[in-house]
């Protein structure tokens, strides 16, 4: 019993730090993108951007999350992120001049505009498939569901946490009176 105690114990510390990452970043970048009114969140040296096209396709598709290295290090046949506009466009690159880069979507006909290398966030490093759906799956969207999900986190999390303590405290409380009536043969 002493080890599934470890192991629900260690299960729960896991989900309550997976929590309190979560929280955290969230934060940051709301007040990043919100606050200080930044184009995208950096943080150490990367972001991240959900694809809006599926001008990539079938590397990257509608819906994907790119993480972008920031840096100025990227060669042809690099996928990177740059901004045109408003706009962050995820291409490939297919040619690099002096001061310009010319990209192209895999799924385009056509290249783009050449683009000058200063408007580079950096290179893509890593794609998360389908984020977009499990952003809907996990995102709220109606203030019924706002009010559910602050009920379920505000009463859920701290009813979850005190029963768990409770159990290790009853677990505890039962071995300490197995082990006194132990000692005293009873």
């Amino acid at each position: 019993m002493r080890t599934m105690d470890k192991i629900g114990q260690t299960i729960i510390n896991l989900l309550i730090g997976l929590i309190i990452v979560i929280a955290a970043f969230t934060l940051y970048s709301f007040i990043s993108l919100e606050v200080m009114n930044k184009d995208y969140v950096s943080i150490f040296g990367y972001t991240y951007f959900e694809v809006a096209s599926g001008s990539m396709a079938p590397t990257i598709n509608k819906e994907d999350m790119v993480i972008v290295k920031l840096n100025s290090n990227y060669q042809e046949e690099d996928i990177i992120t740059y901004k045109l506009n408003e706009d962050f466009i995820t291409h490939r690159v297919i040619r690099i001049d002096t001061k310009t880069i010319t990209t192209k979507g895999d799924a385009n006909n056509t290249k783009d505009t050449p683009i000058s290398k200063d408007s580079i966030l950096g290179k893509v490093i890593f794609v998360i498939p389908n984020f977009g759906i499990w952003k809907k799956v996990f995102m709220i969207v109606s203030a019924t569901e706002s009010i559910t999900s602050l009920t379920v986190i505000s009463v859920g999390i701290p009813t979850v946490t005190i029963i768990t303590l409770d159990m290790t405290y009853t677990c505890s409380l039962h071995l300490t009176l197995k082990m006194i009536f132990r000692f005293f043969h009873f």
